[in-house]
């Protein structure tokens, strides 16, 4: 055994062991605590159901221990048999502080939430695939789910429908679309609620313009992809088979994108309504039990067609519709050989103007390339209250030219299935020769006494030479084919061209 002395530096040693062992213990614990509240997880929150068809189910993607800064980026597949409306995100920050042998700790977590509204629109399994959440290299990706979706009574006492004319339609003809929801006057007094869908509303191949409805009196609520869409509407009662019914009407414009089929799913809308009912402190009806109802309309179909390019003229630029008219207007009537002229274009009509441009200027009916200097490509369009405007920029390089002639411009009547043409008026223009120098026209010629005794005294000569006179023959632009435009793009004009002592000595001598 060994002495006292010895025993005790061993417990010594023992006791300075245990205290390095347990901080080392206590730090790498806080180290994993640290790790884990930072290492990013993602799961899936889903309302609780039952499920049903025409419902909205809520589904929220939680995404914690990303970065605060930049947003974490979600992706959601697509769904069969069912329709996925991403409705918002959300973040938040927790922040816990430890203290462990007299050291302060600090976690801060950030959570996002994503959420979604899920509308199942037909009975059975359906598969949920995976979010992915990326944040710069970090991703994270949540397991598949399955919902199971329970079918709804149907009803006759609600209908929903959409009213199209028969196709073929014509791509950029507008179409007129009715919505009419109609709900029996027995439901309309139990009603509690209702939510209507119209699926061809959320094809991507279609446009739809809405325009006030004069004698709208309520509005006509439809849920789609991007959110609730609230229609001007009109609500009158009306009597069918001896009962009364009210009759929500709403107009839209479908206009067709792309030359191919309209498939959509029918029209259904949902209807809650109230089965047991109590009365509340000032006498109106509450309900206390409900009961859900499903109708369903016709599914559409609807053939697009091109526009005929058998007997297209070159003035056609896109437009469909009918009763087409283009105003020309000019910012100058008199101007020197080779000036610009500025010129708008007023297009007016009963058609999709936002796919309406105007045709090559130096197309069929237009403008002669020969007597006018035109832009390469055919000028943008700006859509107003008034119609649509171009401007394009010419310059007249013959100076023969006595107006800026009567300019054509067709379009597709899609009644008729013709192509028509309407004209702009001319506009009279005086257009002057400019007169230049060139190099080859200044020649001499022996000056007269009179002439050589107004030259500069002491001015040098050669021997046995006479003083000569400039005489400047005047050319026209025709012939020079140099341009007397006035350049408006004021950038360029500051720029300038290439520096270089060339280019001084051509300035000096201009």
């Amino acid at each position: 055994m060994g002495s006292g002395p010895d025993r005790a530096g061993d417990r010594h040693a023992r006791r300075r062991w245990r205290i390095v062992v347990g901080a080392a213990l206590v730090i790498g614990c806080s180290w994993l605590a640290a790790n884990a509240a930072f290492a990013q997880e993602l799961r899936v929150q889903v309302s609780r159901g039952p499920y049903y068809v025409g419902d909205p189910v809520e589904i929220h993607v939680v995404a914690s221990g990303f970065e605060s800064e930049p947003q974490p980026e979600i992706e959601a597949g697509e769904i069969a048999g069912a329709r996925l409306r991403y409705a918002g995100v959300s973040d938040s920050s927790s922040t816990s502080i430890s203290i462990v042998n007299g050291r302060m700790s600090r976690v801060t977590e950030v959570s996002f939430v994503y959420r979604y509204e899920l509308v199942a629109r037909r009975a059975g399994r359906v598969e949920i695939p995976p979010f992915r959440v990326r944040q710069e290299a970090t991703e994270r990706t949540t397991r598949p789910l399955a919902l199971t979706i329970e079918r709804i009574p149907t009803t006759g006492l609600a209908s929903l429908s959409v009213g199209l004319p028969k196709g073929p339609i014509f791509v950029g003809q507008k179409i007129p679309v009715t919505v009419e929801l109609r709900i029996d006057r027995e439901a309309q007094r139990d009603l509690v609620s209702y939510r209507a869908e119209v699926p061809l509303f959320d094809l991507p191949t279609l446009s739809f313009l809405d325009e006030p409805l004069p004698d709208a009196n309520t509005q006509l609520e439809l849920e789609t992809a991007v959110g609730t869409l609230r229609l001007p509407a009109v609500s009158q009662e009306e009597t069918v088979g001896g009962r009364r019914i009210l009759v929500l009407r709403a107009k839209r414009t479908l206009i067709a994108l792309a030359a191919e089929e309209i498939r959509a799913e029918a029209p259904r809308v949902l209807i809650e309504r109230g089965t047991r009912f109590r009365r509340d402190l000032f006498n109106q009806r509450q309900p206390v039990a409900s009961e859900r109802l499903l109708a369903e309309g016709e599914p559409v179909l609807l053939e697009v067609a091109e526009v005929p390019r058998q007997g297209r003229p070159e003035s056609f630029a896109g437009a469909v519709g009918e009763g087409f008219s283009l105003e020309v207007s000019a910012d100058r009537s008199v101007v020197q050989l080779g000036e610009p002229i500025l010129l708008t274009f007023r297009l007016r009509g009963n058609g999709d103007l936002s796919s309406a441009g105007l045709p090559r200027l130096d197309a069929e009916g237009l403008f002669d390339p020969d007597h006018f200097r035109l832009p390469a490509e055919p000028p943008p369009g700006l859509m107003d209250e008034d119609g649509k405007l171009f401007e394009a920029s010419l310059r007249v390089v013959d100076a023969d030219v006595r107006e800026i002639p009567a300019l054509a411009y067709s379009w597709f009547d899609a009644g008729t299935r013709r192509f028509e043409t309407t004209y702009s008026r001319p506009i009279a223009l005086s257009v002057g020769a400019a007169e230049i120098i060139g190099a080859d026209d200044v020649t001499s010629r022996p000056s007269d006494p009179a002439t050589a005794a107004g030259t500069s005294e002491g001015a040098p000569t050669e021997a046995g030479s006479t003083p000569a006179q400039t005489t400047v023959r005047a050319t026209s632009f025709e012939r020079s084919g140099a341009s007397l435009a006035i350049d408006r793009d004021a950038d360029r004009v500051l720029r300038g061209g290439p520096s270089g002592s060339g280019d001084r000595v051509g300035i000096a001598a201009l």
